[in-house]
């Protein structure tokens, strides 16, 4: 088969096309401050993307991909403020509808500094007061949490995506816009718990949120795609069952999810699911979606049976998979990395499959156990 560039190759294996040779894109996470205290930095490279791509692609011949995305653009008449009382940190937006506001319990583990984000999963450990907590908030959030509009919105954007392509082109890559989170930003909204109870006590509190992040994506996608994006990827993250039951799932999820794949669809371009853990009892439920690719499925863990999913998905859909960052990336166990490999490849073939960390490559774990998934890999690829 003619020689493919990475692009190609990662395209083209995303959707269980054929390849010169199955791809290694593992995904890169060079962590926040907090994450790396007291360990030592264990890249050969620096904390950006541009030293990223040159070693990885480079040097080690592995596939990357490179990720675009942008926030959200706020009505004009929204304001924000944030303070401290004691060791609890405020932050309150004001807007047409309304005042938001939230405020968590401050400690040497809360990366953020005087903010609260909306979306960041140090959130629910550290709330004293989440930003959801009623249908008023929607009501704000509906002010804030809006995709690009003006033209110097869209000028960032542009100036964004132009380096994207730079580095794309550079190492002959695909670009992936990023972009919606569903009940993953709910939980980070809320708090784990209170997600939980809501969506059993308060459906439609979660689904008006929902909708919103859904409309949200949908426009969102729509911009990408027309800026040319190769591939678009979906946060599922806590969108499992380690949380909901396949029928809640479907019951928030399901429409959604089916209008913002169809959408990426009618434009010709491929899109995934990152989902790490939870799989299981949600087979049948993806199986109705038609995404592309399950990105991330820790295929190691506990009650996972990676031959389960495979008869059940992989006649439609691919799997960005490899070794678990919980069990074999953490400590140096390079010859349990490369059975985990040989796993992969045994169970999915060589249709369908890209290999990576699950779910990344994190800058403090012992590098040796990446050479050893990269050197396995070229042995079977």
């Amino acid at each position: 088969m003619k020689a493919m560039s990475s692009k190609e190759r990662v395209l083209a294996a995303f959707t269980r096309q054929a390849v010169d040779y199955v791809p290694c894109a593992p995904f890169m996470n060079f962590q926040d401050w907090n994450q790396r205290i007291g360990q030592p930095w264990q890249y050969p490279f620096g904390p950006s993307v541009p030293e990223m791509l040159d070693y990885m692609v480079g040097e080690l011949g592995v596939d990357q991909i490179v990720s675009i995305g942008w926030g959200y653009y706020p009505e004009p008449g929204v304001s924000s403020k944030a303070w401290m009382e004691d060791d609890i940190i405020h932050k309150k937006f004001i807007t047409p509808a309304g005042e938001l506001h939230a405020a968590v319990r401050f400690d040497e583990n809360w990366p953020h500094g005087l903010d609260i984000p909306f979306f960041s999963d140090y959130n629910p450990a550290h709330y004293t007061e989440p930003w959801l907590k009623s249908f008023r908030d929607v009501d704000c959030l509906r002010q804030i949490l809006l995709p690009p509009r003006a033209e110097d919105d869209f000028e960032q954007i542009r100036f964004q995506l132009r380096e994207a392509n730079r580095l794309a082109e550079k190492h002959r890559l695909a670009t992936c816009f990023s972009s919606g989170l569903g009940l993953t930003g709910a939980l980070q909204m809320c708090g784990a718990t209170q997600v939980c109870l809501l969506a059993a006590t308060e459906p439609e509190l979660i689904d008006a949120y929902l909708e919103l992040d859904h409309r949200f994506n949908l426009k969102n996608y729509e911009i990408a795609l027309d800026l040319g994006v190769d591939m678009i990827r979906r946060n599922g993250f806590y969108e499992s069952c380690d949380f909901y039951s396949p029928a809640m799932l479907e019951r928030f999820l399901g429409r959604r999810l089916r209008e913002e794949i169809g959408l990426v669809h009618e434009a010709g371009k491929p899109i995934g699911y990152t989902l790490l853990t939870g799989i299981m009892p949600m087979l049948d439920y993806l199986a109705r979606l038609d995404f592309d690719c399950i990105m991330c499925p820790d295929v190691f863990m506990k009650g996972v049976d990676a031959r389960k999913i495979k008869e059940k998905l992989g006649n439609r859909k691919s799997f960005w998979t490899g070794p678990s960052d919980t069990i074999h990336m953490p400590v140096e166990r390079p010859a349990e990395v490369r059975q985990a490999v040989r796993h992969v490849f045994e169970v999915f073939g060589k249709k369908g499959l890209l290999v990576t960390p699950c779910s990344s490559s994190k800058a403090v774990f012992p590098w040796v156990n990446v050479l050893a998934m990269i050197d396995e890999w070229k042995k079977l690829r």
